[in-house]
């Protein structure tokens, strides 16, 4: 290829891949995302005085979280490159179950990491502010013959030498190996430099069989200058065994008194314990099947631990359970964006949003969808398919059928029995709404287990929906598709966006008209989106800067956020942008029914006459309004539409320099 060309698509995709930032916070207020079966484990690995956060899981890598606090409770901020060097060299690398230790004496912290390689070693080679990470193949290949495929690595100084001994709690191998639930002693018989682990099961002489799997971690819980024990497991409630003995024979006895009441209805417990609000006692956080960490704080003493839950760290806002998905409308009328989503048991989860329309602070509450359950794996869309202005609920289910839900003036939902009754794709039938032809009625494209059975329905009115395949002619869709229309581009038309499973999304840019569509591939608009598996994408403008953000549901239960950060000004060839001239941004909503509102909202250069004029398709002019001063920033005119019938109109900008700028919009029945 052209090296030219080359560097053309280089830059585009370099431009592309600005186009979203993604945004934990949103769901993820301490900023702390999980996968399931999480595994945490803090260390301060930049010398920063914070503890930061390694968190295992059955995902492909471990993640890092630098903890950026200012107060408490703790803030993190997801970092991906701390952890590059360890799972860019092509081998396998392990993500389950990661412990920082200093293995090597030179007062940094190495990385161990167990899993189904047994344990992997990674020598820091940089620093204690600075880690790089270089693998290790001799410490562990003696250990691994035993321990199986599921094994967690805890260290401590269990026989007061100086040095670091290992226990490994076992979990279930998948080609046999030692009974799942014990744990494994192991002597460090090297020294701090050049530690030399053999097997030595008086270590552990006394500690029970967990049941399944075993997640121990070590700390000095009550101060007495000797290491106790905290066991997670395969079954619900935390064992712990305090050290009866010395620092140099241990001796282990139930004492799980301290922990009684935790993770009651949890399985796959996974405990840590670190000071995390920096008051000189130990806290204990643990990870779940869900992902969920949950941090209970020592309200007693250094000598004499109390511990009381605080949800207030480490919140998560995600679905219990799997399959998650997205679609948006302002469904309690206060102005911001509320989230709908299904779940694989069939029921509809509520995220009301109780922030602003630039604030967002979701909450989930069944109601007032506690009422639905069609079937398994529902894919609920809101969309106003009778015409009446209010939101309605298009749902699909595993069986590949599709169930409308009509809204009653926001009282209660009827379902119809009519309407698409007869449609089914063959499986994980995941509807998308939209007027795709601009007659100002909601069609309905229903995306398919099998992309081949994928359809889209024109909406004819009267419960009546014929097939509209021609609009959606030579595109492709895959296994699983999940679709949604948006005009993220605020271009005036909807696009369409799919997601699939294994994460990213698949976008075709309509670049016909509102009335009708033609489509390009152009998937290098989200090449920076991914998500972990079943990208199930929805879009609304979530920060009041009038572009599209993109919430994604994901098979996991989780919710990612990204910011729409294109540049999408719809500026006419006139507008000097590159001498601060006026920045248009598209019209919310849009389109818009005829009767209400939508907002147009411009950033203005400085105190600057500005006058609006709005054309119809022929180019009459429709509505106009005279030229005033506006100050420096964002401002909005606020046009009614209830003069103006259905159609496609432009709007215009003008400048007292005699400079223009316009924008599209349309406006439904």
């Amino acid at each position: 290829m052209n090296r030219t060309l080359i560097l053309f698509f280089i830059s585009i995709i370099s431009l592309h891949s600005q186009n979203w930032i993604r945004v934990d916070s949103i769901f993820a207020p301490s900023g702390v995302t999980v996968q399931s079966f999480s595994c945490p484990a803090f260390a301060d690995i930049n010398a920063d005085g914070k503890p930061d956060l390694f968190m295992g899981s059955t995902g492909s890598r471990v993640d890092f979280f630098n903890n950026i606090s200012t107060g408490l409770p703790p803030k993190f901020l997801k970092n991906d490159s701390l952890l590059n060097s360890v799972y860019s060299d092509g081998i396998f690398t392990n993500a389950d179950y990661p412990a920082l230790v200093d293995l090597d004496g030179d007062r940094d912290l190495d990385l161990v990491i167990g899993g189904y390689n047994g344990f992997q070693f990674f020598y820091n080679t940089g620093d204690s502010a600075n880690p790089l990470w270089r693998r290790d193949t001799i410490v562990f290949p003696a250990v691994n013959q035993v321990i199986g495929t599921d094994p967690k690595p805890a260290f401590a100084d269990l026989d007061g030498d100086g040095d670091f001994d290992l226990v490994a709690g076992i979990g279930e191998s998948l080609f046999g190996g030692p009974t799942p639930g014990i744990c494994m002693g192991f002597r460090n018989n090297g020294t701090k430099f050049d530690p030399v682990f053999v097997q030595d099961n008086t270590l552990v002489q006394g500690l029970p069989d967990a049941g399944l799997n075993a997640y121990p971690c070590f700390a000095d819980v009550d101060n007495d200058g000797d290491y106790d024990v905290t066991i997670g497991r395969d079954v619900q409630t935390l064992l712990h065994y305090k050290n009866t003995g010395t620092a140099q024979n241990p001796a282990w006895a139930s004492f799980s008194s301290l922990v009684s009441g935790i993770a009651p209805s949890t399985y796959w417990n996974d405990p840590v314990w670190f000071d995390l609000d920096g008051d000189n006692d130990l806290d204990l956080v643990y990870g779940n099947a869900d992902g969920n960490l949950t941090y209970y704080r020592n309200t007693g003493t250094a000598t004499a631990p109390v511990l009381q839950i605080d949800n207030t760290y480490f919140r998560v806002i995600k679905i219990d359970g799997s399959s998650a998905t997205a679609s948006l409308t302002d469904y309690d009328k206060d102005g911001d964006f509320d989230l709908l989503s299904g779940i694989w048991s069939g029921k509809f989860i509520y995220l009301k949003n109780n922030g602003t329309s630039v604030n967002t602070a979701f909450q989930t509450t069944t109601m007032p969808f506690s009422g639905f359950s069609p079937g398994s794996y529902s894919y609920p869309a809101f969309g106003d398919m009778d015409g009446d202005g209010d939101p309605d609920i298009v749902d699909g289910v595993l069986g590949g059928k599709i169930y409308v839900y009509i809204n009653n003036n926001y009282t209660s939902f009827t379902y119809n029995s009519v309407a698409l009754s007869t449609v089914n794709v063959g499986g994980f039938a995941s509807p998308a709404l939209a007027d795709i032809n601009g007659d100002g009625r909601t069609d309905v494209f229903v995306g398919a287990e099998t992309g081949a059975n994928s359809r889209l329905y024109l909406n004819m009115g009267s419960n009546n929906y014929i097939p509209g395949d021609s609009l959606i002619a030579g595109l492709s869709f895959f296994s699983n598709t999940r679709p949604t229309f948006s005009d993220f581009d605020n271009d005036g038309d909807f696009d369409l966006v799919i997601g699939r499973t294994g994460g990213t999304l698949i976008c075709y840019r309509n670049t016909g008209t509102a009335t009708s569509p033609q489509w390009l591939r152009d998937d290098a608009v989200f090449v920076n989106v991914k998500v972990r598996q079943n990208a199930a994408p929805g879009f609304a403008d979530m920060d009041g800067d009038g572009k599209k953000d993109l919430i994604a549901g994901e098979y996991n239960g989780n919710f990612t956020f990204y910011k729409n950060n294109m540049e999408i000004t719809a500026v006419d060839d006139n507008t000097d942008r590159s001498s601060s001239g006026l920045v248009l941004m598209q019209n919310y909503p849009n389109p818009v029914r005829a009767g209400g509102e939508t907002n147009i909202s411009f950033i203005s250069p400085g105190n600057c006459e500005v006058s609006f004029t709005l054309f119809d398709i022929l180019g009459r002019e429709a509505h106009s309004i005279p030229a005033r001063e506006y100050s420096p920033g964002k401002q909005t005119i606020v046009l009614n539409t209830n003069n103006f019938p259905a159609g496609i109109y432009v709007y215009r900008l003008t400048s007292g320099d005699g400079k223009s700028i316009s924008g599209k919009l349309v406006i439904i029945k």
